[in-house]
């Protein structure tokens, strides 16, 4: 019974990982884009107070 216990639960892990979602990729190149810029801004505002 032990011996089936490992091919199923292999089986079941491979479909939980193929069943994960897709990153789309524009929402996070436009999510990191719009973090750079406001890094860019606080790094900036915090060198020209020193």
């Amino acid at each position: 019974m032990h011996i089936l216990l490992f091919p199923v639960g292999f089986i079941l892990w491979y479909l939980a990982y193929e069943a994960k979602p897709i990153i789309n990729d524009e929402v996070t190149l436009n999510w990191k884009e719009k973090n750079t810029i406001k890094r860019n801004k606080l790094s900036n505002i915090i060198n020209e107070s020193f």
